[in-house]
């Protein structure tokens, strides 16, 4: 049997079943940020991840005149905050609504409280940032490199 089915669009709760799901529903806090409003600032500390509901997001991080440089968008389904959820660093660029974003905040302590409780939802979460952060990386080598 393969765990890692995908089955629903968030990115980040896709290898999980309804009543996994539904787990992670009890912890999720929904916010509504409108456009042009910052939703995450470069530099921040925080762990908590993000999945965009309704609405689109741009990467974006500031160079050393200030001058802000684009490096991605973000759509329903997608998640923010996975680098930071892994890895205890500042977060590494801000994200700003395009336009009315609805998300869900799944706190960090919450979730690693759920991830400690059961092995199998550790493995797909995991397996789901695994997946995110190897996109993320391509996605942004290909901008990079001008093939975007």
């Amino acid at each position: 049997m393969n765990i890692f089915t995908r089955k629903n669009d968030n990115e980040l709760l896709k290898y999980l079943d309804d009543n996994e799901v539904t787990l992670f529903d009890k912890i999720k806090e929904k916010l509504i940020f409108q456009k042009g409003e910052y939703i995450i600032h470069e530099g921040d500390k925080g762990r908590d991840i993000y999945v965009i509901h309704k609405g689109s997001a741009l990467v974006c991080y500031s160079d050393e005149q200030g001058q802000e440089i684009e490096i991605t968008e973000l759509y329903e389904g997608e998640a923010i905050g996975e680098i930071n959820f892994v890895i205890p660093i500042h977060r590494t660029a801000n994200i700003k609504a395009l336009d009315t974003v609805e998300l869900f905040r799944y706190p960090y302590q919450k979730m690693i409280d759920l991830l400690k409780s059961d092995m199998i939802i550790a493995a797909k979460i995991f397996a789901s940032l695994n997946d995110l952060m190897a996109k993320r990386m391509v996605r942004t080598t290909q901008k990079i490199e001008g093939k975007i």
